[in-house]
């Protein structure tokens, strides 16, 4: 008979978490509405699906699942190597780009030292921090959602080990410019292991975006980065660090061995290669952009200008009873309480026209 609560035995630090909820997922809302169709603007997937070549490498290479992956993804590194400029041994294949951070905090973090983020951001950020029992310092972002850099940097302590940056930040699409970044390596502590986020990063237009690509040598820095996002891969979870040698060798000493799937790694490798495929998701994605921010906005509706492939729109009303509606219709977009967002804001995944123009035409309807 058990007689000790199993809670009791469970580390202390756990009680401060909050279970990730994500997306609900189409096949459920099948079940529960009857639909024909369902159109996902919710979780911030790619809707062209993955590469053309992707599916046909995926098939050459069934055969293999019954192999262990090579494990240090070898092959991937040096095709990443080519298209980013680096070095192969600056670079770590992992299970999203999520697992690279966790990996990157569980390295660096004691108990009680401090995690720097803001807030809202990615959900996953305070879960990894009360995971290892590091203390989470949420900084809030501008009233407009920018970064402050300000604001940041009196944040950071004596007990400050890692500051972690989401650029684009998730869910509200803005980014750290050049300058800023800048600003913040002259003044942030050496001591201070910075980790810029990065998934959303092929997505971006602006010329002015602060990525920590090219000063990652100079500093402490992971430069945490996905293929689920604009190469389509979100099902397979493979994503990669940047790093120095140094950061590398050490990350890699607690990497769990055959962490990525030998599928994952010739999907990467071949999404890689399909640079046309990327070039339309970028103009699907930027047409998208405009035209949900002209439609929503004549509907009364303000939009934080994004430089990701989704849109934090506030609806000047309660949002969950619309976000219901369109559920019930078949159209999922994302209500985000946990990240601290107002009652008011839902996160939009920019869709093909066909999904934009859908999700347009039923707001009105419900309206």
């Amino acid at each position: 008979m058990k007689t000790v609560n199993l809670e009791t035995l469970a580390r202390p630090s756990l009680k401060n978490i909050q279970v990730y909820v994500p997306g609900r997922p189409i096949e459920e809302i099948f079940r529960q509405y009857g639909l024909r169709s369902v159109i996902k603007l919710a979780s911030n997937e790619n809707p062209l699906g993955p590469s053309p070549k992707v599916l046909a490498a995926l098939r050459q290479n069934l055969k293999g699942i019954s192999r262990y992956p090579e494990g240090s993804a070898y092959y991937l590194k040096q095709d990443l190597s080519r298209h980013l400029n680096v070095k192969p041994e600056e670079l770590i294949i992992t299970s999203g780009s999520s697992e690279a951070i966790s990996l990157c905090l569980q390295a660096f973090v004691s108990p009680g030292d401090q995690v720097v983020f803001p807030r809202p951001s990615f959900l996953i950020y305070p879960i990894l921090c009360h995971m290892i029992g590091a203390v989470a310092v949420e900084i809030p972002l501008n009233e407009d959602y920018s970064y402050s850099v300000e604001r940041i940097l009196a944040s950071i302590t004596e007990k400050t080990k890692v500051l972690i940056l989401c650029n684009p930040n998730n869910p509200t699409g803005t980014i750290l410019t050049r300058s800023q970044l800048d600003q913040l390596w002259r003044e942030l502590p050496e001591r201070v292991i910075t980790i810029s986020d990065e998934a959303y990063a092929e997505y971006v237009e602006s010329k002015n975006y602060g990525s920590a690509l090219p000063s990652f040598r100079q500093r402490h820095v992971l430069i945490a980065r996905t293929f689920a996002k604009i190469y389509g891969l979100a099902g397979l979870r493979i994503g990669y660090g940047i790093a120095s040698e140094e950061m590398v060798q050490i990350l890699e000493k607690i990497r769990p061995p055959f962490n990525t799937t030998s599928l994952a790694q010739v999907a990467a490798r071949a999404a890689l290669k399909d640079r046309q495929y990327v070039i339309r998701a970028l103009r699907v994605n930027s047409r998208g952009k405009k035209y949900l921010f002209r439609e929503l906005t004549r509907l009364g509706f303000s939009c934080i200008p994004t430089q990701a492939n989704f849109i934090l729109c506030d609806f000047k009303r309660p949002a969950s009873g619309l976000v219901k509606e369109l559920e019930k219709r078949g159209i999922l977009i994302r209500l985000m309480p946990a990240a601290g967002l107002g009652d008011n804001l839902a996160r939009i995944t920019i869709g093909t026209r066909a999904e934009n123009e859908k999700l347009v035409k039923t707001l009105k309807q419900i309206l």
